[in-house]
């Protein structure tokens, strides 16, 4: 029995090792995390999502200036009731009467998506140091399996030979398997990355993506036709040239006249944005059912069986 316990101990510890590999689909969950990673880490910066929020702060603010004095004032400055002014908008600037409308509920739908970004930041960095900063999330699974096929070669090597160098190498393999999962701090890395999973798994869903999509598509249409038509047809209703109209713009409303002038890089950042989401939607239900945590501790369990096999067969060899 001596002679078999020991290997079989390094020998099932590294089977174990290429069997999670294989049913956790490690391989493609590496691929995955590592693009996913790779396409959100210029959105996690504490300067980008600072710029986020100012442009979701900018809309919100052009949505309640537009509601409490945009209208009722061109209303007077047209001579129209407001109920006209806002029926005249309606029919002839169709797109920005509907993202105005769009506004109040698109803007805390964005801040919401951005302030998961901004509270995941440490867990994201974390993540990100999976399994080391200058090692890709791949090498996690060659990893695993590379160290599972050594230890089953030295596991059968010990059965077939007992010689107490594999059970020296068994034992070295163990520590360094140990020792390296501390070193690294992948138990605290793999539950951040819990964490983070399922942080973004209420948010992260097709319908959160489409429907940003698609709120971002009726914003957008909104500042277009603000820029190429409400602009110019204001200006011809208040017999303005369109200097006049600008300076009229700042001088009364503010926020519209800083968003006209904004908007285009806004959207175009925001545009970014749900392109990064929607690119990385099958890279996050790869990872999704993923738990990372019992997968690094079953790692430090099969070196410590490893070294335990080491440790006996090292024994048993002097013993003899």
């Amino acid at each position: 029995m001596k002679k078999y316990v020991a290997p079989g101990m390094v020998v099932i510890a590294g089977l174990v090792f290429i069997i999670v590999t294989l049913a956790q689909n490690l391989f493609s969950v590496g691929t995955a995390f590592e693009e996913m990673i790779d396409d959100f880490r210029p959105a996690l910066q504490d300067e980008v999502i600072q710029v986020y929020r100012d442009d979701i702060a900018g809309l919100a603010a052009v949505a309640d200036e537009f509601q409490a004095a945009v209208v009722p004032g061109l209303a007077q400055a047209l001579q129209m009731a407001p109920e006209a002014f806002g029926g005249m908008m309606a029919e002839q600037f169709p797109n920005v009467a509907a993202g105005m409308a769009l506004l109040p509920e698109a803007g805390p739908q964005f801040s919401g998506l951005i302030d998961t970004l901004a509270d995941q930041q440490a867990n994201f960095r974390s993540a990100d140091a999976i399994p080391t900063t200058g090692l890709p999330a791949q090498t996690v699974p060659w990893g695993f399996t590379i160290t599972g096929l050594l230890a089953i070669g030295l596991g059968v090597w010990m059965a077939l030979r007992g010689t107490r160098l594999a059970s020296i190498l068994a034992i070295a393999l163990g520590v360094m398997i140990v020792a390296g999962s501390f070193l690294l701090s992948l138990p605290g890395k793999s539950a951040d990355a819990d964490d983070l999973n399922a942080a973004l798994e209420p948010v992260y869903t097709v319908e959160t993506v489409e429907g940003a999509g698609s709120a971002l598509g009726v914003i957008g249409a909104m500042g277009q036709e603000m820029s190429d038509a409400m602009m110019p047809g204001l200006a011809q209703m208040l017999m303005m040239d369109q200097a006049a109209v600008q300076q009229f713009l700042g001088e009364n409303f503010p926020a519209t006249a800083q968003a006209l002038q904004t908007f285009p890089a806004s959207m175009e950042r925001f545009d970014a944005l749900v392109t990064t989401f929607d690119d990385n939607l099958d890279n996050y239900e790869t990872l999704k059912p993923v738990k990372f945590t019992p997968i690094i501790w079953t790692f430090i369990a099969g070196g410590l069986l490893i070294l335990a096999g080491g440790a006996l067969g090292l024994l048993w060899s002097k013993e003899e």
